[in-house]
């Protein structure tokens, strides 16, 4: 499960976050994003990532609940020649960010802090799948405490996360004139 808040400031939410979890990584990355869309508003991604001071290029992938047998078959020698193999097997280039990540840990769920240029600032909780009934009631009792504890309110949280935000909002302001659309990024 993953839950997205949006906020005013990523730097004091991380100092808030510092409370409740560890911190495990970070950076500041120019990410291109490639999705393939596998029902009605799930998607799974693939991010190129170049960090910003070394410019050394990442290929990360962010498909929750997918479960895909695919041989990729990619040659990672460069970011062109990656997007060209995953645009093969059906992941086609959606979007492209600069963003500044706080990436942290507890035991039952994972916090990320992004500052997305031009698009605004998030929290994202993202609890492990589990299937049994016990640990989710765990991990769902730490996370509304966690969330308490930092002052956010769990009736504002986006049952998704951040990529799917953003790429909804993108997908919003090409259909404007085109269709109907009411979603807004943060709200």
């Amino acid at each position: 499960l993953r839950f997205t808040f949006a906020i005013e400031d990523a730097e004091k939410a991380v100092a808030m976050v510092k409370k409740i979890a560890v911190f495990k990584s970070g950076g500041e990355f120019n990410d291109s994003i490639l999705a393939k869309e596998y029902g009605e508003g799930v998607y799974a991604y693939f991010i190129i990532r170049s960090e910003k001071k070394t410019e050394q290029e990442s290929l990360l992938f962010d498909g929750y609940m997918i479960q895909e047998d695919e041989p990729l078959g990619l040659n990672l020698q460069s970011a062109f020649s990656t997007t060209e193999s995953l645009q093969k097997i059906g992941y086609n280039p959606v979007l492209t960010r600069f963003v500044t990540e706080w990436r942290f840990s507890t035991l039952n769920y994972k916090v990320n802090v992004f500052d997305i240029e031009g698009i605004g600032a998030f929290i994202e909780f993202a609890l492990p799948q589990t299937d049994l009934e016990k640990t989710r009631e765990i991990q769902n009792k730490a996370f509304e405490l966690a969330v308490k504890r930092i002052g956010l309110k769990q009736k504002d949280a986006l049952p998704t996360d951040a990529i799917t935000l953003q790429f909804i909002s993108t997908q919003g302001e090409k259909t404007k004139g085109k269709a109907e659309t009411n979603f807004t990024l943060g709200q």
